[in-house]
Formats: C-alpha cells, structure tokens, sequence
C-alpha cells in the first residue's frame, strides 16, 4: 500500500485488480532544495489497492530550431543515441536520423488532447521509423485526474489498444513525469494515477520506466520511491544546441531510490533532418535489449516496440512525514 501524505505541491508543471499487491516502501528524502530545470517535452517516449510508479518521460511539448549537422555517434563508442518526438515524421526524414548515428527514436504514445487520447501520430511514426531501420520505444504524456474523467489504468488501454488495432505491440513503455504545473496539487492523488497505469501495464505484460528528473520527481511524487524501474532522466541547460550538456551519465545524482539510469535526454528543442526534437543517450551495455526469445509468437506484419526493457516493475510510495 501507498502511504500518501497529502501534502500539497505548490507549484506543480482506477485500479485493477492484480493477484499480486506490490508492497511500497517510503523514506524520507534530504536534499531540500534541488534546482529547477528548464525543461520543454515532447511526447516525447497499476492496480488493485497496489500503487506503482511512473516513468519518463517526454512532455508537453516545446521546440524551437538549433543546427548540428555533423555524426553524432562514432563506432567505438559505449553509447548509442535516441531522439525523442510527438510531430508527424517521414520515413525519408527517420533515415536521414539513421545516416547520422541515430539508433532509436522514442515515439509519443499517449498525448493529453481531450482528457488523453491515442498519439494520432503513434502508428505511422512508429512503422516510419522501423522502416528506416531505427529501433522504437514509444512514451506516454498521462493526464491528471484533475484535467481528465479517465482513470489511469483507462489510458493505458487506450494507448496499448490502440497501437494493437494498428498491429504494433509495445513490450515496454516510458512514463513521463514531468512538468509539475500540470499535476494536480495532492501528491496522493498523483502517485495513485502513475501507479494505476503501471499496475495496468503489467497486467498487459509491458516494462515501464519512468521519465523525470530529481526536480519533477519531488514536486509531483514527493520523492516517492520507486523499486526495480528503469529510469530516463533528463538534463539540460536550455533549449537548442547550446542547452546541450554532455552526451553521458556521468552528471546523474541518485533520487527516489533511482540509483542508476537507463537513459538520458540531454539536449531538448533542437533540429535534426528537418524536424524539430529532443536528443537522447543510453549506454548500450546497461541497456537490457529483448532477446528474440521474447518476439515468439510475433504475427506477420507485426511489429514490436519496446526494445530498452527490464524484466522488472516498480513500484512507487510517498516518503514519510
């Protein structure tokens, strides 16, 4: 069980039954000031009595134009990069992404359009971008209950429903917690949402991971815990090339027990090809990849996202008073 506070955020950007409850723990967090970032998403990209937890995130989107033409990736490195994106893209633009050491694209999912509702997007970027021969994770923008009559576990089936129809399974799933002005003002309420839909991820058999930072996090969770998620933080200095801050890990700082991360977004608003994005990094050795023991029974046609998973779900509590 969760042990919601109630606490309210100053300024912040439906369970299913499950056979197994997931057991929350809370810890009181001790950095009191963190420092607020700039931050512009794009996408990007559960239940019965149970809470879990929430990813990341992509976001309300935000883009403007910056130029960096050059490889961004070279043969002998450790990483390999990701764009992330909610706009309508061309296959001829995803191969372009690809011929400039793009590896993934993180495609919205889910988007709060009246109350929350189905990327129209999703579908054909995703399929694009295969196409081109990029592999595809997909995010999802929740929406607050205090801005929608759908309960969290209602989006999620929007979202995974909907991509089935269009022959797309997804094995994992980002969730984007972020910008805290656009969460409701009860911290309970929030972590209840994110662990409603994680709760219905897993009835589906979908990884979650969670997409914040250490700021987003404590305003919209409280510094809620989160146990066994994968975790996409993101850092940057501002919008365009020139917000860019290092293409690694090596600025993470744990938060909410998040102790290592999967996935960075560093760079947020920029120009690739002729769309307009946000650039990401995740250290391939760390990345646990789907065996193809894992697309068994994979229909004709069908195509697959969720590469970047972990066979583990999370579960997330408010820290205690």
């Amino acid at each position: 069980m969760i042990d919601a506070t109630g606490d309210k955020c100053a300024d912040c950007h439906s369970l299913w039954p499950m056979d197994r409850m997931i057991e929350l723990t809370a810890a009181a967090e001790n950095e009191e000031n963190q420092q607020k970032h700039f931050a512009c998403f794009l996408f990007f990209p559960v239940l019965a009595m149970s809470i879990i937890l929430v990813l990341p995130a992509l976001f309300g989107v935000c883009f403007a134009k910056s130029v960096n033409t050059k490889p961004i990736v070279t043969s002998s490195s450790t990483y390999a990069y990701a764009v992330d994106l909610d706009k309508p893209v061309p296959k001829a633009a995803f191969t372009c992404m690809k011929n400039k050491g793009i590896s993934t694209a993180i495609i919205r999912a889910y988007g709060p359009s009246n109350g929350g509702n189905l990327d129209e997007n999703a579908v054909n970027n995703i399929r694009n971008a295969d196409q081109a021969g990029l592999g595809t994770e997909v995010f999802m923008t929740p929406v607050p209950q205090s801005k929608s009559n759908k309960t969290g576990s209602q989006q999620f089936r929007e979202l995974f429903e909907g991509l089935k129809a269009g022959n797309i399974t997804i094995r994992a799933m980002w969730l984007q917690v972020v910008s805290p002005k656009d969460w409701g003002s009860k911290v309970d309420n929030n972590i209840y949402l994110l662990n409603d839909i994680i709760s219905m991820a897993k009835y589906y058999g979908v990884r979650v991971g969670i997409y914040s930072s250490a700021y987003d996090w404590k305003q919209i969770t409280k510094n809620a815990i989160v146990e066994n998620a994968m975790l996409w933080y993101w850092k940057v200095n501002g919008g365009g090339a020139k917000g860019e801050t290092p293409a690694n890990f090596n600025d993470f700082v744990p938060f909410g027990k998040f102790t290592k991360a999967t996935m960075k977004q560093y760079g947020q608003t920029e120009e690739l090809c002729g769309v307009t994005l946000n650039k990401d990094v995740y250290e391939v050795k760390k990345a646990k990849l789907l065996k193809l023991t894992d697309l068994k029974g994979k229909k004709d046609d069908e195509l697959i996202a969720g590469r970047i998973g972990s066979d583990l779900f999370g579960a997330v509590a408010v820290p205690a008073a």
